[in-house]
């Protein structure tokens, strides 16, 4: 369905109807549409054929199909509109508010009502419960299988990867399978390390698939135009479990039964064969497919193998039998996956028509429809919850709920073309391969990129050079971060002696400005005191002048009053008083004129000092803010030179710990090195134990042979010894001509056979010796082998 140009429906906001009403396209529908999308969808302009502006062209849908299906809340005018999937609704501007998508759900949940005296239309979709009735999480006893010891040595090293056929994650195990050239690569899902490198001579493995106890990894492939084969892996040791199907044409899609007893192929020569694991014949070679089969997929429980092909046809047949199951007609491209759920109820099937269709199996019937990738999806994988990624040709990666619902957008606009996709089995993380070998690793939870590796590994020999020149540059790292951490430790220091330097500078410049203060306040006291002593001095000084005077005064009246008197009585006693007094007085106005002296003295000299005081006391004051807004400088400074100090340290610790982790890389692959050469020489050694199976065979039909060729010589030479006799004999003269042609045959065979004799027996003691060497070089490198194992063993404990 397309109905591409709906106008921002955001623009019209109804009143959700309540539980107890009906929801009807008259009542609330049309007034959406008409205020939303009419300018676009009306039966003068049908954009993408559709017409909302009435019920029955609402009903009939686009040129893409219906826009809602009754009950179906994932109807594409939902999906659409929560702009989940492509056209996006409206094409621009916000998506719509969750009341209108309640609105438009709850419309369809109703079954799409005309008007309130409408009868609900009935599902058009099987009923069919598609939540997961198996236990996904029910795990195989015991610890999940993890290659032991193998060889990651790549088969072939290239300066660029390949595009990635396909990848898978193994149903328990935290490993990734990677398709490359000529080879299986092996991650861990957690920290993307190489942990195997399995060699696929037959050429470039196409298909991947494990078997549900992840014991067990088929790998389909090979030389286009020419041979194909499958080849199951155990994955634990790496050994080539089973060899089958071998074909004249590159094997594009393989899977194995959890009873390992059937393989089924499928590939350019649109045959779908099962393949009897014990004899290697093929069980079922079926004609149905038109084209190329792309994708194919063994049901979990094994009872099922559903199969796609080049032209959109898909097929669901018995695994054990090749009897037709159903047929599923939909697709109108290339199907580019074919994936049961992990309860073996759903198929899943991903196409260049740009959808995922899901089908269940009582009845084969659609239960889903996705428009998850406008041109093409290109590939698919589930999680054992039933969520599920799809990646597509509009080069986005997209997460999906197990109702069928979008969870997220993981990626788009990736640089190249998406070529498969492989969720964990708790749907942790996502695997998103490419054209150009690239693998990139994106954590679902958060919706985010958190790593990529490529498909083309380096050899050992160069890992272990780039190695040792990265621990070199780790190593002066070292040296460069510590000089950083000093210098920037200095920084640090500077600041805080800085800070503490202006805290100093205001302390003394608030020591300096108290001590100006106070010594401006004591001189003002000092000031007051002595104009307060000179006012009292000198008041002193008039009320004594006064007394002085008075007694002065009297004091000459006395005298001129005794002057008359006879002169033995001119000296009386209170005349010698009253001189006293005024003597007295006399010396307390000295003393005090002289303290007066004194204080305005003291007045003249002390303002001036008051001035300065003041002065110094301004001074003081003005060096405060500074000094203040010094500190306040300084402290704000502190905080970056402290981060980078920190930095500096972080940069350091990370200095040093990386390189312990670089020479414990360096001594990995230094171990994984002598491991690939210990493996070697197990492999010399299973080829010459075999070559020396297959001399001591010869050797003894060699013997056998010699046994019996020398009876019968020595039969001939009897045979010719008793002939002669008779040659003597007077019966048979006339006979002796013929009897001597035959002595003559007899003399020629057996010279023949002693020839041959001596030929095979020269041959046995070539063949005896060449086991002598044999076995002296088996012996050699069989002790080889054992050493390099114990060294590797040694090198991974170190």
């Amino acid at each position: 369905m397309s109905i591409r140009g709906f106008k921002f429906l955001l623009l019209f906001t109804p009143v959700v109807a309540s539980a107890e009403d009906k929801i009807t396209y008259d009542d609330q529908i049309f007034p959406l549409f008409q205020q939303s999308c009419l300018n676009c969808h009306n039966p003068d302009k049908t954009k993408g054929g559709l017409d909302l502006s009435t019920y029955s062209g609402a009903m009939k849908g686009g040129s893409g199909g219906k826009i809602a299906e009754p009950g179906d809340k994932g109807s594409k005018i939902i999906a659409v509109c929560l702009q989940i999937t492509d056209p996006k609704m409206p094409p621009e501007g916000e998506k719509l508010g969750p009341s209108q998508i309640d609105l438009l759900k709850g419309w369809i949940e109703g079954g799409l009502l005309e008007n309130k005296n409408s009868t609900a239309k009935k599902a058009t979709k099987p009923k069919f419960e598609t939540a997961l009735k198996s236990d996904p999480a029910a795990k195989p006893e015991g610890p999940p299988p993890m290659p032991e010891h193998l060889r990651l040595e790549p088969v072939i090293t290239t300066a660029r990867a390949s595009a990635v056929h396909a990848m898978a994650v193994s149903p328990w195990a935290p490993l990734l399978a990677v398709t490359g050239q000529h080879q299986v690569l092996l991650h861990h899902t957690e920290t993307r390390e190489l942990v195997a490198v399995l060699p696929f001579p037959e050429g470039d493995p196409v298909s991947l698939a494990f078997t549900p106890d992840a014991r067990y990894l088929i790998v389909g492939g090979g030389t286009p135009g020419k041979s194909g084969m499958t080849v199951t892996f155990d994955v634990k040791t790496g050994e080539r479990a089973l060899t089958v199907a071998k074909e004249f044409d590159s094997i594009l899609a393989a899977d194995i039964r959890p009873g390992f007893d059937v393989v089924a192929t499928g590939g350019p020569s649109r045959l779908l064969k099962l393949w009897n694991t014990q004899t290697g014949a093929p069980i079922a070679s079926i004609k149905k497919h038109t084209d190329w089969i792309t994708a194919l997929d063994i049901s979990p429980d094994g009872i099922l193998v559903a199969s796609g092909d080049r032209n959109g046809g898909v097929w669901v047949w018995e695994a054990e039998s090749g009897n037709e199951f159903h047929t599923l007609r939909a697709h109108q491209a290339a199907i580019t996956a074919a994936v049961f759920r992990a309860d073996s109820n759903i198929l899943a099937t991903s196409s260049e028509d740009g959808t995922v269709r899901f089908w269940e199996m009582n009845g084969g019937s659609e239960v889903k429809k996705l428009d998850a990738h406008p041109g093409g999806v290109t590939a698919f994988s589930f999680a054992r919850d039933g969520s599920f990624v799809t990646s597509g040709r509009d080069k986005k990666v997209r997460l999906w709920k197990p109702d069928f619902n979008a969870a997220k957008e993981l990626a788009k606009d990736l640089p190249a073309l998406p070529t498969a996709v492989a969720l964990t089995a708790d749907g942790a993380k996502a695997f998103v391969s490419d054209y150009q070998g690239t693998i990139r690793v994106y954590a679902t939870a958060e919706g985010k990129q958190v790593g990529e590796f490529n498909a083309a590994p380096p050899s050992i020999a160069n890992r272990l050079v780039a190695l040792k020149t990265e621990i070199e540059s780790a190593s002066s790292a070292i040296g460069t971060t510590g000089a950083k951490v000093e210098e920037a430790n200095k920084a640090f220091e500077g600041s805080k002696k800085a800070v503490a330097d202006a805290e100093e500078a205001a302390k003394q410049a608030r020591m300096i400005h108290e001590a100006a203060k106070k010594g401006e306040a004591e001189t003002r006291a000092k000031l007051d005191q002595v104009r307060q002593g000179l006012a009292s001095r000198r008041g002193e000084i008039e009320k004594l002048s006064a007394d002085d005077s008075a007694t002065v005064k009297e004091l000459e009246a006395k005298r001129q009053a005794l002057a008359v008197l006879p002169e033995d009585q001119r000296n009386p006693p209170e005349l010698a008083s009253m001189e006293e007094k005024h003597r007295d007085l006399e010396a307390k106005l000295a003393d005090l004129r002289q303290q007066v002296g004194g204080l305005e003295g003291e007045e003249k000299t002390l303002p001036g000092a008051l001035e300065g005081s003041v002065r110094a006391a301004a001074a003081a004051g003005e060096r405060i803010k500074p000094a203040d807004e010094t500190i306040a400088t300084r402290k704000k400074e502190m905080p970056a030179f402290e981060k980078g100090l920190n930095d500096a340290r972080a940069e350091a610790e990370a200095a040093k710990a990386r390189v312990p982790a670089l020479q414990a890389a360096e001594k990995h692959w230094q171990a994984a090195a002598i491991n690939t050469r210990a493996l070697d020489a197990r492999d010399t050694t299973r080829q010459l134990t075999q070559s020396a199976t297959d001399q001591q065979a010869d050797c003894r039909e060699l013997v056998e042979s010699i046994a019996k060729q020398g009876e019968v010589l020595a039969a001939k030479k009897a045979e010719r010894e008793a002939f002669s006799a008779k040659l003597n004999e007077k019966a048979l003269a006339s006979y002796r001509g013929e009897m001597r042609a035959t002595l003559s045959a007899l003399d020629a065979t057996i010279a023949s056979r002693a020839e041959i004799l001596a030929a095979d027996e020269r041959k046995l003691q070539e063949l005896r010796d060449s086991m002598e060497r044999l076995t002296v070089k088996l012996l050699g490198v069989s002790l080889e082998a054992d050493d390099l194992k114990a060294a590797y063993l040694t090198a991974l404990r170190r």
